[in-house]
């Protein structure tokens, strides 16, 4: 009994350290970078930053809600949110089993930090876009490490986009950046 309420403790605290609401100006910002269409679903609605801008079609999760993500498996065209990310490779994982797009706002060592997801993105497809917000303060993020949106596309093998630095971003002046 102590055991189950030990790890009933540890869940609820990864789980609340674990929300991190976007500003809706920045998912909307993200929405209009990577234009998702068909089938979208936001995996962890919250507030419904990401979810008020996406296109007719669109579904969610939201533990709140009753609706677990890892209890979704109809097929999508996009995945667009801002995942727990205590359990990141498994959010992304799950995301690249169901959807052929994956768009993710992440702190930026989630992604290469580890070589298991480095190879999950490539056997996946690749990294179509990146938009570096940089400090997690700048957009109103509760920690001042690096953020990204990370848009993973099943199968791409070509060049990645990339964005850089809030000026940038938001200001679109000198943008346009592409690594080969």
């Amino acid at each position: 009994m102590e055991e189950q309420l030990m790890l009933f403790k540890v869940d609820s605290i990864t789980r609340e350290a674990d929300v991190v609401y976007t500003p809706r100006h920045v998912s909307k910002w993200i929405i209009d970078f990577v234009k998702p269409e068909g089938i979208c679903l936001d995996p962890c609605k919250g507030d419904g930053a990401f979810y008020d801008f996406l296109p007719a079609g669109k579904e969610f999760c939201e533990l709140d809600d009753g609706k677990d993500f890892f209890d979704f498996k109809k097929k999508c065209d996009w995945i667009i949110g801002n995942p727990p990310y205590s359990i990141f490779k498994e959010f992304l994982e799950h995301s690249f089993n169901i959807a052929d797009n994956v768009s993710y706002l992440v702190p930026t060592n989630k992604v290469f930090q580890r070589q298991v997801i480095m190879d999950m993105i490539h056997e996946y497809g690749g990294i179509h876009s990146i938009a570096v917000f940089g400090s997690g303060t700048l957009i109103d993020f509760p920690f001042g490490f690096s953020v990204g949106n990370f848009h993973f596309k099943k199968g791409w093998r070509g060049n990645t986009r990339i964005e850089m630095g809030m000026n940038q971003i938001f200001n679109k002046s000198n943008s346009n950046t592409t690594v080969k």
